[in-house]
């Protein structure tokens, strides 16, 4: 049997034997590891609840900027906005007939709402504070409160606003110091629902039961018949520069190593080398007889030293002439020399 077939028959059979004992012997269990979130996750607050309605039967088209008339003329039914990314010029005229015939818009009064980060009524969207109040709707400030939440209470942002109604008919959710953080009024068919920032509608709150419950009533359970769509205009976050839609789908940080890298490695083999030149360390060269006998060796070993003869030849008759000598050179004393280094050469 050919030896390198039988050293192969032995790989396989201790292979084999390897994998019959960790069948046997080893168990395979499932392990949690911890990964991070997509730089779109990271970006979007509301990615989760994107995700959900859609998986749900409920795509949700994405609009940055936005007004009544746009709202109106959207397709979908339900139309969650965000108050700093809409126009409310014209909003009581254009949006009140729309939510009676079945539309459902839920007005999100993030902080991006003011402008300066505070709660001034000089700042405000004065069209949009008018739209509210024809509902009996006010809009107050619950500045550096306690977590408003509770077991049973949805999740809303600590330092929020919440509204005032003077009207017995809107639908309030209260928080622990019972200040009505979201109203709801019915109109027709439809409804109108304003909040400050919505927190349970977040990536990282829709787990609690009570959260997504009231994320769902207010969207996707309220998008059915004919389209079942969800119209979210809001601001994502991102700048809007080169670089937005790389940070909407991933994360720049590698974009921003890999780039520096190019840029590195581009000028290493443009720029020459500047500096300090250091001379390299001279090798020491091998002795001339250990040179010699090495060639000597070579040419013993495809009997090629006949080849010295040549050369001795020339140079003796060279040094002759420096010499001024005349006398004829003798051919066998030079075969007498080489045979002298031959046997130098074997010996050593």
């Amino acid at each position: 049997m050919d030896k390198r077939i039988a050293i192969c028959a032995v790989i396989f059979l201790v292979l084999a034997a390897l994998g019959v004992l960790a069948y046997t012997n080893l168990e395979i269990y499932s392990r949690k590891t911890y990964s991070r979130p997509s730089g779109e996750a990271l970006a979007n607050s509301y990615f989760a609840l994107e995700q959900w309605l859609n998986e749900t039967g409920h795509p949700v088209r994405i609009e940055r900027q936005g007004s009544p008339s746009k709202i109106a003329a959207a397709p979908e039914k339900v139309a969650l906005v965000l108050a700093a990314a809409c126009e409310w010029k014209d909003a009581e005229e254009i949006l009140k007939p729309w939510i009676e015939q079945g539309g459902f818009l839920v007005i999100s009064l993030d902080y991006d709402f003011f402008p300066d980060r505070s709660f001034d009524r000089n700042v405000m969207d004065k069209n949009l504070l008018e739209f509210l109040s024809g509902f009996g709707i006010a809009v107050e400030e619950n500045p550096f409160d306690e977590n408003p939440g509770g077991e049973t209470i949805p999740d809303f942002y600590w330092r929020s606003i919440y509204f005032l109604c003077d009207d017995g008919d809107i639908f309030t959710i209260n928080d622990s110091k019972d200040h009505a953080r979201l109203a709801e009024v019915f109109l027709g068919e439809g409804a109108l629902t304003v909040t400050g920032r919505p927190q349970f509608m977040y990536n990282n709150y829709l787990e609690r039961e009570v959260n997504a419950g009231l994320a769902w009533d207010l969207t996707g359970a309220r998008a059915n018949g004919e389209n079942t769509g969800m119209l979210f205009i809001r601001d994502r976050y991102i700048s809007k520069n080169l670089f937005g839609k790389i940070m909407e789908r991933g994360n720049i940080i590698p974009v921003i190593v890999s780039a520096l890298l190019v840029i590195i490695l581009g000028f290493w083999m443009v720029i020459p080398v500047f500096g300090l030149v250091f001379s390299e360390k001279q090798k020491t060269a091998r002795p001339i007889r250990e040179r010699f006998l090495a060639e000597t060796r070579f040419l013993r070993k495809y009997n090629a030293l006949n080849y010295y003869l040549e050369v001795y030849e020339r140079e003796l008759k060279l040094k002759d002439d420096q010499e001024k000598r005349n006398e004829p050179l003798n051919r066998g004393e030079i075969v007498r020399e080489l045979r002298k280094l031959q046997t130098i050469s074997e010996q050593s």
